[in-house]
């Protein structure tokens, strides 16, 4: 079913050497800014194998994008609709061959993965720094709030469990480069 659902509002129709994509795609970090796009869409039956990939220029005509979402976090990067209005593409910008979409996807979800996956680790140290230096700042009874045992072992866990993260990250990582099975 997830097949279905990442591709369904995006269909793609053989034009002679060209196809003609048209639909929208919701929440797509960087659109408006990127000079390219990947775009998956529906070429053929439903399923994983209905679903082919395409190189699209940003300047190509009947290619736009909505406004940039007002989000809580993560504005580093905009985010945008992509609207395809009968965008016409040569087939020479197909990725692979039609069907071939769901498995180029996935693929490239693997890295994402592990950016997100990074990103995370990389927020949890700057939150754990941060308290660090509130507890050695704050001072209740005379001391440092980071003199509080009982404090050092909440500490001593959340430093636990960021290793662990970081550690299953770069095993996440290895298993990528090294196109392991169990990646």
């Amino acid at each position: 079913r997830g097949a279905d659902a990442a591709a369904l509002s995006t269909k793609a129709v053989r034009d002679g050497d060209d196809y003609l994509l048209t639909g929208v795609k919701q929440f797509i970090s960087g659109a408006g800014t990127s000079d390219v796009y990947v775009v998956m869409a529906r070429t053929g039956a439903a399923g994983a194998r209905g679903i082919s990939a395409f190189i699209v220029p940003k300047d190509t005509p009947g290619l736009s994008f909505g406004a940039n979402e007002k989000k809580m976090g993560w504005n580093a990067q905009p985010t945008r609709q992509v609207i395809l209005d009968q965008v016409r593409v040569p087939a020479a910008n197909l990725l692979g061959g039609e069907g071939e979409g769901f498995r180029i996807a996935m693929k490239g979800l693997n890295g994402g993965r592990l950016n997100i996956a990074a990103c995370s680790v990389g927020g949890a140290q700057a939150a754990l720094d941060k308290a660090v230096a509130y507890l050695a700042e704050r001072k209740a009874f005379g001391a440092a709030l980071v003199e509080s045992q009982a404090l050092q072992f909440r500490l001593a866990d959340m430093r636990i469990e960021l290793e662990a993260a970081r550690t299953l990250l770069w095993r996440a990582a290895d298993a990528l480069d090294a196109d392991s099975a169990d990646k």
